[in-house]
């Protein structure tokens, strides 16, 4: 797989500069009692009541802060950029109702922010959240993000919607893995810093290391979380599934449509897996966990490119090479049988028509295989794809020769085909007892 592109502030000046520019000239700035700051989309309006100069920020940079302080004009960027990767994730389209209000406090890492309801002036319903000046990246965009389910999920309704954990930890990592480094800009210092970005081709590709090296999650459990998924060691385990399921939701037939018609369904539900039952189609719990176990199974079953996994190849290609054909009746088998033999067995014996009868259709399968192949399994399958086609097309007077050739050349490939099986099992089995690399909370 080629490495991703490592992507620097001077790659990306010609977006970010203004960004820096405004930021900048804002950063430090403070709120007098009474005043506000709206974000450009107007959802958002930023009050604070922390009357202190913004320190620099200090240390590495990192692509996803462990700290950031809050300003409100960083506030203010920062939260209308989540939101408008949000609306472009999820299909969404329509104008904005209610208002979200951001409220800066004193406060130091690992206070909760506080998120309320609270009914508007003008009708319908507002959201308040109230959040610590020094606060983690990864959670202020989860603060951010569940405001926004919450607004569009709420609109119509007088109940409050209880938007499930896994649907705002799953969309914040759809962001973060995306773009989040480029959403912190605005709470970097005045020269901007070094963003070391690795821009990813797969939209998966910190979650896809912790998916196949932890075991599966069911939706029952990402649906209502133990506290150690919530706050504890397997918080990384908990996104990485939430990402997987939001990413599989959203990439099912009409998945944006039905995100959002989801969306509107939660609040007529006692339980959010009921509506998400309307929704796709799932008339139980049980069809809902089948399917969910199901879309687990065939992500890891596929690499980024979409090709599958050496061992799952290797898999498919020795079931391949082997023919299913009928014995011969005997006196104790007076029935012919099935009976699976190998590549070699059955070209040592029978006439050239059965031969070709049989070994057109499995150069087909070969190409298939070798089209959804990793590149180090995909010569093999090509070694195996030449041998047998040229064995079909030598002339009937080389036949006798080229046969007894080509039988030894598959008995070559059958022992390579051996040992890669042996090292893919075993490299299979180190990674389920491998521990994945720490992602910062």
């Amino acid at each position: 797989m080629p490495l991703p592109k490592k992507i620097y502030v001077s790659d990306l000046m010609g977006k970010l500069l203004p960004l820096l520019l405004f930021t900048s000239f804002l950063h430090a700035q403070n709120l007098r009692p009474g005043h506000s700051i709206t974000s450009r989309s107007k959802q958002f309006v930023i009050t604070s009541s922390v009357n202190v100069d913004a320190r620099p920020t200090t240390g590495k940079s990192q692509p996803i802060p462990k700290q950031v302080l809050l300003t409100p004009s960083a506030l203010a960027t920062f939260a209308g950029s989540v939101r408008q990767q949000w609306l472009h994730q999820f299909g969404i389209n329509q104008e904005w109702q209610g208002q979200l209000y951001l409220h800066i406090v004193s406060g130091g890492l690992g206070d909760k922010p506080d998120v309320r309801r609270v009914a508007s002036p003008k009708g319908g319903w507002n959201y308040r959240a109230i959040i610590p000046q020094q606060i983690n990246g990864r959670t202020l965009t989860q603060v951010i993000i569940n405001l926004l389910l919450k607004e569009f999920s709420g609109r119509y309704s007088m109940k409050e919607p209880n938007i499930p954990p896994w649907l705002t930890a799953g969309s914040s990592e759809l962001l973060l893995q995306t773009i989040g480094p480029v959403l912190f800009v605005p709470f970097h210092t005045r020269g901007g810093g070094g963003i070391s970005f690795n821009h990813p081709p797969d939209p998966l590709y910190a979650s896809r290391i912790v998916v196949e090296k932890l075991p599966a999650v069911s939706f029952l459990t990402l649906s209502l979380p133990p506290p150690d998924f919530i706050q504890g060691e397997k918080q990384a385990q908990y996104r990485a599934y939430s990402h997987l399921l939001v990413y599989k939701l959203l990439r099912e037939q009409d998945g944006t449509k039905r995100m959002q018609y989801y969306l509107r369904e939660i609040p007529k539900h006692k339980n959010t897996p009921s509506a998400l039952g309307v929704v796709y189609g799932h008339k139980t719990m049980l069809q809902i966990e089948q399917w969910w176990s199901l879309a687990q199974t065939q992500f890891r079953s596929r690499d980024a490119f979409n090709r599958w996994r050496p061992r799952v190849i290797l898999g498919h290609l020795s079931d391949s090479l082997l023919l299913q054909t009928l014995t011969t009746p005997s006196n104790t088998e007076p029935k012919p049988q099935q009976k699976l033999i190998s590549i070699q067995e059955f070209i040592g014996k029978g006439i050239r028509t059965k031969h070709t009868e049989k070994l057109r259709p499995l150069l087909e399968r070969l190409r298939f295989l070798q089209v959804n192949a990793p590149p180090e399994t995909a010569r093999l399958i090509q070694d195996y794809h030449s041998a047998i086609e040229s064995y079909l097309e030598v002339k009937p007077i080389r036949l006798r020769v080229f046969r007894d050739n080509t039988i030894n050349q598959l008995n070559l490939l059958d022992t390579i085909l051996k040992d890669l099986i042996s090292e893919s099992e075993t490299d299979h089995t180190r990674a389920k007892q491998a521990t994945p690399p720490a992602q910062p909370d």
